[in-house]
């Protein structure tokens, strides 16, 4: 096969994107880490060699195979490298939220560092229904019901929070808010928040 150099961007191509699908799925189903914008295409390097190197079999029938037209030749090439570094990204993704080698490593005894960047990711992740008391700087005190329909940001710079349904507090109960179709909060109003057990 003779390589141009349409056929050299093209497979360059094919080499660098399955480490940005492998991120972007980590990334979609775990809260990520901040970090800059170098450490973030080495990992994306990083995750490209492994999905070669996973992949490389089917690379090399399809790079082999001369009885396909050169068109079929690279929408498989594509397709090997999309939906292959997607399953390899959600297979990454499970192992890191069932946390499966920090468990190996403490039965080691090895101390490890939490994957989960900050508290607030770490609670909101878990998407658990819950009643919810929110405290703000002014000590009023909002309650409501956080569930499938609320929001938090997983954005560093805007912790801001909505809550699906407003609640009323009285004599000891929570009554729903029958007008409430839920409530927003921004980041630099919160002081306190509490989650109450409930259905």
């Amino acid at each position: 096969m003779i390589i141009d150099s349409f056929d050299a961007i093209f497979y360059t191509a094919i080499f660098i994107l399955p480490g940005f699908i492998v991120n972007s799925v980590i990334d979609a189903t775990n809260p990520p880490k901040k970090q800059n914008e170098c450490v973030y295409l080495l990992k994306c390097i990083f995750f490209s060699l492994i999905s070669c190197a996973i992949y490389s079999w089917l690379y090399k029938i399809v790079l082999d195979c001369e009885k396909i037209s050169t068109s079929l030749h690279w929408i498989l090439l594509i397709l090997i490298s999309t939906v292959g570094s997607s399953i390899l990204g959600f297979a990454i993704a499970i192992i890191k939220q069932y946390q499966w080698i920090d468990r190996v490593l403490s039965k080691l005894k090895v101390n490890t560092i939490h994957t989960t960047p900050t508290a607030w990711d770490y609670y909101f992740s878990k998407q658990k229904s819950s009643f919810v008391i929110i405290t703000l700087l002014d000590d009023t005190k909002l309650y409501g019901w956080y569930s499938n329909n609320s929001f938090t940001s997983s954005d560093y710079e805007e912790r801001d929070i909505f809550i699906e349904k407003g609640y009323i507090f009285e004599n000891d109960n929570w009554k729903e808010d029958s007008e409430s179709e839920g409530f927003y909060v921004a980041k630099d109003q919160i002081k306190l928040i509490e989650f109450k057990k409930g259905e």
